[in-house]
């Protein structure tokens, strides 16, 4: 079973123990980038999250208001998501389609007022693009520099 939840410091060794291999390294941070990080830390608007899979923590996203998601959208209304990882572990079991699957009504939940999701992925990586397109997302046909080269912009409206 997969459940998200916002990220509680129980969960910090999990989270910080696992390492992406040296391709998806190129496309995402790890929970260790975000949670070692005062600077990010310190962002009122982004919060951290987990996913967990049977109440084991296996992967991480932030959530963010800032001024950043106008990259993406001109919606005042919509969130960006960042730093979606998965534990290497626990790749390839239908977890990572599950949380994207979930993430709507749990930004429906906790934000109320947001109405879309929004996010860049990585021109590059197909596999990742090919996921979300399963699980919703759309393709807004837009495309940004992002610091980890050209990223395709998704978004998802919330009901």
């Amino acid at each position: 079973m997969v459940t998200l939840q916002p990220y509680i410091s129980e969960y910090y060794d999990d989270l910080t123990a696992y390492c992406l291999d040296e391709e998806q390294t190129q496309f995402s941070m790890v929970p260790q980038q975000i949670l070692n990080n005062p600077e990010v830390l310190a962002k009122v608007e982004r919060t951290q999250y987990c996913i967990l899979y049977h109440a084991k923590p296996v992967g991480f996203f932030s959530l963010d208001t800032s001024t950043d998601r106008l990259v993406y959208t001109l919606n005042q209304h919509a969130i960006l998501l960042r730093a979606l990882s998965l534990n290497p572990q626990y790749q390839g079991k239908g977890i990572a389609k599950q949380a994207m699957l979930l993430l709507p009504d749990f930004v429906k939940t906790h934000y109320p007022s947001i109405d879309e999701i929004v996010f860049g992925v990585n021109v590059e990586n197909e596999q990742a693009y090919q996921l979300y397109l399963k699980t919703h997302y759309r393709d807004t046909q837009k495309v940004y520099q992002g610091v980890k080269g050209p990223q395709r912009v998704m978004s998802q409206k919330i009901k």
